[in-house]
């Protein structure tokens, strides 16, 4: 069984004091950052420990809704799509290092810890159990599906997220979004769906 520890920071107070927040049964923090009227929701999904490195590179002026997604796990599946019923995106973007956009993702399971096979059936993957606290545990199979999509706009590529499956699934076109340009890469795809 993993056992996964949360913790707040400071950036978690702020936000906590100037925007609408929640946090899930998972331990992960959602925080509402409203823009102008007339945008669509976009789910900013990333690892609590690079909000840090994410929120100054935030635009100033949006239109619609960015919902930060701060994830407590090591990029499960369970919290992100628990993410996505919170949230309800119109589209998710998951950080990750690298630069430019994930669009696609090979698909891949794991049948030991830390061994990664390619996808193939879903059934061998190795089952987790994850403890976010003494009351609250959950099964996580480790097993993430292929996907591809197409390039909303031009960037430079890299391996997508492994839970974008998911969210294409559910009918939410889902990328990754590289840290290095962050800003800009952001400024681009807000721009090429119309909220800025």
């Amino acid at each position: 069984m993993q056992t996964i520890m949360t913790h707040t920071n400071w950036l978690e107070a702020l936000l906590v004091e100037r925007t609408r927040t929640f946090v899930d049964e998972f331990g992960s923090f959602y925080a509402w950052l409203e823009g102008s009227y007339g945008g669509d929701t976009l789910l900013l999904w990333m690892s609590n420990s690079m909000v840090e490195e994410v929120l100054p590179q935030l635009p100033r002026k949006f239109k619609g809704r960015i919902v930060l997604g701060l994830d407590i796990s090591e990029d499960h599946l369970v919290p992100f799509a628990r993410a996505l019923h919170w949230a309800n995106p119109r589209r998710a973007l998951v950080v990750r290092s690298g630069e430019g956009l994930g669009l696609a993702y090979p698909g891949r399971k794991e049948v030991a810890e830390g061994e990664w096979v390619a996808w193939e059936d879903p059934l061998e993957a190795r089952h987790l159990e994850v403890a976010l606290r003494p009351e609250f545990t959950y099964y996580e199979v480790r097993a993430y599906a292929p996907w591809e999509a197409p390039a909303p706009a031009s960037l430079p590529t890299f391996e997508g997220p492994r839970v974008g499956a998911v969210g294409w699934e559910n009918g939410i076109p889902t990328y990754g979004l590289g840290l290095v340009g962050l800003d800009r890469s952001l400024e681009t795809l807000l721009g090429a769906w119309r909220m800025r």
